[in-house]
């Protein structure tokens, strides 16, 4: 026979006690120390709606510590003052602070920069995290949210020291439903030149242009491909333009080829458009593009003859305009005195001829030309835009051809343009030329 001993009340709360107990020390073992947590699972732990990291930024990061960071070169992100591709403000090496804004736990802005380090004004600081965990939350906000938070992802997680995202970019730059701004953000990433493998610089030439022969996409998105395998790998992606930009002159995508190249400053894009310039068949936006590209900073003599020498042949405005722009931007003695002579010549359309004359009036070794030039000139027109580079020139021999245009031109409307130009100038000589011609 079984005997139950009766449950005594003391008895019952001793039990009762000890399970407590053993439950509180059963829940103290399986909390999880705050340190060893996620940092997506911090932030989630986290209700404030301003929160602070910092982790290591790879080698060339630095900043100011609360406007602006550089990734290296005269690459640099933020507020920042740059004269000659250099910032007035000290670039300090230190780690990498992103500071993020949510509302109802949705992560709205990003803030990003590098140096001393510094608590954003409302932020909870969460210290000093792993570069590897601070790049993988960065990354699914970048892969899994929209608006600007998702583009702003990506800097701070690129930078992260010791980390490699391009397969994750390269995810983000093919996903057609990823906002356009973030898939743009992605490839320029992937394109940048310190790309440290040739297979990879490959693969990024070759998803470049995919994506600028993809009918389906953008051409927004295809345009900056097109751009951008002009930079990548120290200029591995120039072949490929050089022969998209060899097709039929009247596609998208030739146009566009052609002006990426003549963006690049490649010494084989160079090349290729001084090819290009002889070509007849090109629209004439298009052959600017060309001009602009051999022409600039880089240009030699030999690229200014030949720019010369194609003008005779040029029929389209934009591209004779351009030519005279980049002659007179070197601004020599024979590219002034180029300039005059296609401003004398009278086959020469009337607007290309007053063109030629104002850029020809920047470079002071034509200024006595200019002068003799009034009376040499057939055209009403182009002797109306003579008297206006008079009157901005404000020099001794300018007033005093002024003057005597006022007092002696035989045509009336010359002769009150001279008048009025005059008259906005507070020099005495001009004034007592006024007086003179009114009391006459």
């Amino acid at each position: 026979m079984r005997t139950t001993l009766p449950t005594t009340p003391l008895a019952s709360a001793a039990g009762a006690i000890a399970c407590a107990t053993l439950l509180a020390a059963a829940l103290a073992c399986s909390t999880v120390p705050l340190d060893a947590q996620s940092l997506a699972a911090r932030i989630r732990a986290t209700p404030a709606p301003r929160i602070q990291f910092e982790f290591a930024g790879r080698a060339g990061v630095c900043g100011d510590g609360q406007a602006f960071l550089s990734t290296g070169g005269s690459s640099y992100h933020g507020q920042v003052n740059i004269i000659n591709g250099v910032t007035t403000e000290p670039c300090t090496a230190g780690p990498v602070r992103v500071v993020i804004d949510r509302a109802d736990g949705v992560v709205t802005n990003i803030e990003t920069v590098a140096g001393p380090l510094h608590t954003a004004e409302g932020a909870t600081d969460l210290g000093t995290v792993p570069g590897r965990e601070a790049s993988d939350y960065l990354m699914s906000i970048a892969t899994g949210t929209d608006g600007r938070a998702s583009r702003q992802a990506i800097l701070p997680a690129a930078i992260a020291e010791g980390v490699d995202i391009s397969p994750a970019l390269t995810t983000i730059a093919r996903d057609q439903n990823r906002p356009l701004d973030t898939r743009r953000s992605a490839l320029s990433w992937l394109a940048r030149d310190d790309a440290d493998s040739g297979a990879r610089t490959q693969q990024t030439s070759d998803l470049l242009l995919h994506i600028a022969r993809d009918d389906n996409e953008t051409q927004s998105l295809r345009r900056s491909a097109l751009n951008m395998l002009g930079r990548v790998g120290h200029g591995s992606g120039i072949p490929a333009l050089v022969q998209i930009a060899s097709g039929d002159p009247a596609a998208w995508t030739t146009v566009e080829s052609l002006r990426a190249l003549a963006q690049s400053g490649d010494p084989r894009a160079r090349d290729f458009l001084r090819k290009q310039i002889r070509r007849t068949d090109l629209p004439d936006a298009t052959m600017a593009a060309v001009v602009r590209g051999i022409s600039g900073s880089e240009a030699t003599g030999q690229d200014i003859e030949l720019l010369r020498t194609t003008f005779a042949s040029v029929t389209g405005e934009r591209t004779r305009s351009t030519i005279m722009e980049a002659i007179a931007q070197r601004g020599t003695a024979s590219d002034t005195q180029w300039l005059l002579r296609i401003a004398r010549d009278a086959q020469q359309p009337a607007a290309t001829r007053r063109r030629a004359l104002s850029l020809a009036a920047r470079s002071t070794n034509g200024s006595s030309q200019m002068l003799a030039l009034y009376d040499t000139m057939d055209d009403a027109t182009l002797k109306e835009a003579l008297i206006r580079i008079y009157a901005q020139s404000n020099d001794r021999a300018s007033l005093d051809k002024l003057i005597s245009i006022a007092k002696n031109d035989t045509n009336y409307m010359l002769r009150r343009r001279a008048i009025a130009s005059l008259s906005t100038t507070q020099d005495p000589r001009a004034r007592q030329a006024l007086l003179e011609i009114t009391t006459r």
